[in-house]
């Protein structure tokens, strides 16, 4: 009889501290559940700025009010990488300019980690540290100071939720980055089909070909659009002008500077001026043009036809190489690049009788700078030892024997910069 009574005095009081307790877990869990809805409905909140298009500093700043509302977080430091690791938020006592060696630590983390003593210390006594990845690229590398762990959520619990929010956000700015660089890929490739269209239509299609004296042109133009321009442009029935010009840069910059060299030579060589007063005239156009931030290398030759001569200036241009049966020269006379001053510093020009059968090849130094498998330049010296075996031919045909000729010389290497050749006979 008395065990019969133990054991029901034990069950009573048993059930009075359950009884006690059930309201405690009831309670306890209820809580758990809020905390969890709280967690959730930031979530909602990042989702619903990101299908809104938020900017990036409203994502950054949303980001960093989670964070400061859910762990309790005071310290933060959040990084992105775009190129190099750039920072986006910044929430410590110490000075803006603190140096966190990113780059050297990266690949040592590959998940959220409480910092040991150490690591502390190499990163600025913050304790908590969270690295992104996309694709297995890092994007995004985050630390934290203290968290204020409570009776819901331990630090583990805390720091599982915020790689969660920091996947989130960091893939959300990734995505923008990526979106805006195929933007601006986008208007890139316009300019060069724009600048492409004007190059095309500078370039002569049609060069003069006559029993005086002939011309022919090859155009190769490095990732479709350069800065390479050549013509022949006639200023009555006994003289002509040729030239060639490299402008330095690429893209819609580069043919516009290109238009404005071929207008203003189209207007003013009917003018009867000296090709030094041209010279001068053009490298101020050009110096107001570029303000001084683009140059141009150009040759300019005017022929006359009933006496033969030839007058020529080379502003900073690779030197075109005259040659006949008797005599091969370099065309060098002249003066400084175009646009880098507003006033030349000096100026000269040369004239020459031209004899019968004297071919005149014009080039852009694309061409002699042009390498192999090797490395290797094709340098001017292969140039003339072309040009020795083939000057005799006519332009269009010795134009695509030169061609020939570099192409094989490259070899498996691509062409490296804008190639124009202007080749010219007199007979």
């Amino acid at each position: 009889m008395l065990i019969v009574e133990y054991f029901v005095y034990v069950l009573y009081f048993s059930f009075m501290q359950l009884d006690i307790q059930i309201p405690n877990i009831v309670e306890e869990l209820q809580n758990k559940l809020k905390a969890n809805q709280e967690q959730l409905h930031f979530l909602l909140n990042i989702t619903e700025a990101i299908n809104m298009n938020c900017s990036t500093d409203q994502l950054i700043e949303l980001y960093q009010e989670v964070i400061q509302e859910q762990l309790g977080v005071g310290e933060i430091a959040f990084f992105v990488f775009n190129g190099v690791w750039k920072r986006k938020i910044w929430l410590k006592e110490e000075e803006q300019d603190t140096f966190i060696p990113i780059a050297d630590n990266i690949h040592k983390y590959f998940t959220p980690k409480i910092l040991d003593e150490e690591e502390q210390l190499l990163f600025h006594n913050f304790k908590f540290l969270i690295p992104v990845y996309h694709k297995s690229q890092a994007i995004a590398f985050v630390l934290f100071g203290n968290m204020n762990s409570n009776s819901f959520f331990n630090e583990t619990e805390l720091l599982e939720f915020a790689q969660v929010i920091t996947n989130i956000i960091a893939v959300a700015l990734e995505n923008k980055r990526l979106f805006k660089q195929e933007i601006e890929k986008k208007e890139y490739e316009k300019e060069l089909e724009l600048a492409s269209k004007v190059q095309g239509m500078l370039i002569p299609k049609k060069l003069p070909k006559n029993n005086l004296y002939e011309f022919d042109g090859i155009y190769v133009p490095y990732k479709g659009i350069g800065g390479d321009y050549y013509d022949v442009i006639h200023i009555n029935k006994n003289e002509f002008v040729f030239c060639v010009a490299d402008i330095s840069g690429k893209g819609i910059s580069a043919a516009l500077v290109m238009a404005n060299i071929q207008a203003y030579l189209n207007a003013v060589l009917d003018m009867q001026m000296s090709l030094e007063t041209l010279i001068h005239k053009l490298n101020k156009k050009i110096f107001t043009v570029t303000e001084g931030n683009m140059f141009v290398t150009l040759f300019l030759a005017k022929y006359n036809i009933v006496s033969k001569e030839m007058t020529y200036i080379n502003c900073g241009h690779v030197p075109p190489i005259l040659i006949n049966p008797h005599q091969m020269q370099l065309l060098e006379k002249g003066t400084t690049m175009l646009g880098v001053f507003e006033d030349l510093p000096k100026m000269s020009s040369e004239t020459i009788t031209i004899k019968e059968a004297t071919s005149i090849v014009c080039y852009t130094d694309g061409l002699t700078e042009l390498e192999n498998d090797n490395n290797k330049q094709f340098g001017i010296n292969l140039l003339l030892d072309f040009l020795k075996f083939n000057y005799q031919f006519n332009p269009a045909l010795f134009n695509k024997l030169l061609h020939e000729h570099i192409s094989k010389y490259k070899g498996n290497s691509l062409f490296n910069d804008d190639i124009s050749i202007l080749t010219g006979k007199f007979y």
